[in-house]
């Protein structure tokens, strides 16, 4: 096996060359997202002025489109190699970007920067499964993926407060073009060496037969609509509670400080412990985190409530992904299991998209309940969601 360096104590050991390589290839692509990602549906708000309904039902045409291409995705990953797929992937990451932030003028534009990210989603995530499953050591794989998913948070401690510096001095614009740059770049560490890779045929049979089997897993990754909420509905409530790009950056900085270093001891025992319990105690504390929310109604609280949110979202998604893994190595159709596990969360989102629209234009439109009040509606229907993840 070829294996590039080592890293002591909580981090992974051993780690494989094509981890390493993920593991820099995420650091930039998620440093790009992080400029940006918390500020996107602030922009969609307070700058587009659209209401909630319409940011949601936006953000599920995205995961029609990708639930639609997904498949085609795991073809590519499969014919042309995951690094490939990843590279495909990012003129339509940042053709978003260029197409969300054009819906200015136009918001018909709208439409077409949802559905090339919807193409992105296809073409990246496949892929990026499949790297893991097939070359995450098994004795470690929730630390190296806790390690993953530590760099994701460590970026992220910069991202927003750089997005929101730069949003309030100089305009969003500067921040969608600097992070289209940075973004540009997250494909060179994925091609430090010539990939080598043998092209397996995927079929999307393979991945009907994965939902006969297992429906309930199906059911339990339905669990991520609660993240249309919260990468959607929940910074808009922070920038209405908190007010200001830069102060919103600050505080997210903060609180992604805070959850950071307890990602990389949930790996540890995840290595060590019950997978599943894990995933239990984590998804219960989660789902209470999402009910503390509705006490958030100062700029201290939403601190607190989101502090909390990172720390029991690492509680939840680390045994979750490691799990998730595992299973894609034991069923000997990596692609396959990668095609059912996006999809079927997917169908989450889409769902839950569609509901959240719905019901916040009930609360706030037909009832005509505060805006806050719709808020809170929609973090009650996250909480239900996230109980979904108690099926895995």
């Amino acid at each position: 096996m070829d294996y590039k360096f080592r890293l002591p104590g909580y981090f992974a050991e051993k780690v494989r060359a094509q981890i390493s390589e993920m593991y820099a290839s995420v650091a930039i692509a998620d440093f790009a997202m992080a400029i940006v990602s918390i500020f996107e549906p602030i922009f969609l708000y307070s700058v587009l002025h659209l209401g909630i309904p319409l940011i949601l039902l936006l953000n599920g045409f995205t995961y029609t489109v990708y639930i639609c291409f997904i498949s085609y995705g795991g073809k590519i990953a499969s014919k042309f190699g995951y690094s490939h797929s990843i590279l495909f992937s990012i003129p339509f990451q940042i053709l978003y970007w260029v197409f969300l932030y054009a819906g200015q003028e136009h918001h018909g534009l709208l439409l077409l920067a949802f559905f090339f990210y919807g193409i992105d989603k296809a073409l990246y995530w496949p892929a990026f499964h499949s790297n893991v499953t097939r070359f995450a050591a098994d004795e470690q794989r929730g630390r190296e993926f806790s390690v993953l998913y530590a760099i994701t948070n460590l970026v992220a401690i910069a991202g927003p407060f750089l997005g929101g510096l730069l949003s309030q001095n100089f305009g969003i614009r500067t921040a969608f073009v600097f992070a289209s740059a940075v973004y540009a770049c997250s494909f060179m560490p994925l091609f430090a060496k010539k990939e080598i890779f043998t092209p397996k045929p995927y079929e999307y049979k393979d991945t009907l037969e994965l939902y006969k089997t297992l429906p309930k897993k199906s059911l339990g990754y339905m669990g991520f609509g609660e993240e249309m909420i919260l990468l959607n509905v929940w910074p808009v409530f922070i920038f209405v509670i908190v007010a200001g790009y830069e102060k919103v950056g600050i505080l997210v900085t903060i609180a992604t400080l805070v959850a950071t270093g307890l990602s990389l001891y949930i790996g540890k025992i995840t290595d060590t412990s019950s997978k599943q319990s894990l995933l239990k105690i984590g998804t219960l504390f989660y789902g209470m985190i999402w009910l503390f929310r509705l006490l958030a109604l100062t700029p201290y609280t939403v601190f607190a409530a989101d502090s909390l949110s990172r720390t029991g979202k690492d509680m939840n998604f680390i045994p979750l992904s490691t799990l998730t893994y595992e299973r894609a190595e034991q069923s000997h159709k990596t692609v396959a299991y990668a095609v059912f596990y996006e999809q079927s969360l997917s169908i989450g989102k889409f769902s839950s998209a569609l509901l959240g629209a719905l019901l916040f234009w009930l609360t706030t439109g037909v009832l005509r309940f505060s805006l806050v009040t719709g808020f809170m509606v929609l973090f009650v229907q996250a909480a239900l969601y996230s109980l979904l993840y108690m099926f895995l």
